[in-house]
């Protein structure tokens, strides 16, 4: 099973973070007190089948994310609209979702295709910065970007292009897209001629790139300072 938190303490974490807990599974004989209203206690040898993970005698599983419509943005039109161009890591899309309720930037949207879903992997990783969020899974990243320029919005992309300016150096007009790309590709061609403005983060060591979640993150921080 894909959709479920293993372990004591990531279990209450979850419950503590108000997770769409389904259903908890608890070993048989283990002394725990839960105060969750559908906990089921079987064997040790059923919490094995469900996981090759060391749970702890105690599995939560959770219900499918409830993930918001596209039209309700296009209704709302609010001022900040993150896009995360096929992010494949459910670690990363966690980290980038705790960022970003960091910074309050609430409209996030993901492909239907070829990237990471928000599981509970990525919920774990999230902190509970879920909480509040408006993820929006789209089958074409192009058309909802095409839309959104139709409306209003300005578009803005992470790249390393010879043509990209500095983050630093950015007025980010409003209402405002902001394009994360890929860990290993960034953001697409496609994406990028969509783009009003590519922009870069400066870097002065000797690694070539920041962790995608890294990067999400530091634009983030400068999208609401500016």
């Amino acid at each position: 099973m894909t959709n479920i938190i293993v372990g004591k303490n990531s279990v209450f974490d979850a419950l503590e973070n108000g997770f769409n807990v389904e259903k908890i599974f608890v070993q048989k004989n283990i002394n725990m007190k839960i105060n969750f209203h559908n906990i089921e206690y079987v064997s040790k040898e059923k919490l094995n089948d469900l996981t090759d993970q060391n749970h702890q005698g105690i599995i939560a599983v959770i219900k499918p994310f409830n993930y918001a419509d596209f039209n309700e943005l296009v209704i709302k039109k609010p001022q900040q609209v993150i896009i995360l161009d096929h992010i494949q890591d459910p670690h990363n899309l966690g980290a980038i979702m705790r960022s970003a309720n960091v910074f309050d930037l609430k409209w996030i949207i993901l492909p239907k295709d070829r990237a990471a879903s928000v599981n509970a992997t990525a919920l774990k990783i999230s902190s509970g910065g879920f909480n509040g969020l408006k993820i929006i899974k789209v089958p074409s990243l192009n058309n909802v970007i095409n839309k959104l320029k139709e409306i209003g919005y300005w578009v803005y992309a992470t790249s390393l292009d010879k043509n990209s300016v500095n983050i630093n150096d950015v007025k980010f007009n409003s209402p405002t897209v902001l394009i994360i790309g890929n860990e290993q590709k960034g953001v697409s061609n496609t994406l990028l001629k969509l783009s009003d403005q590519n922009i870069y983060i400066p870097q002065y060591g000797t690694v070539q790139s920041l962790n995608a979640s890294v990067a999400a993150g530091i634009c983030f921080y400068c999208l609401k300072n500016k």
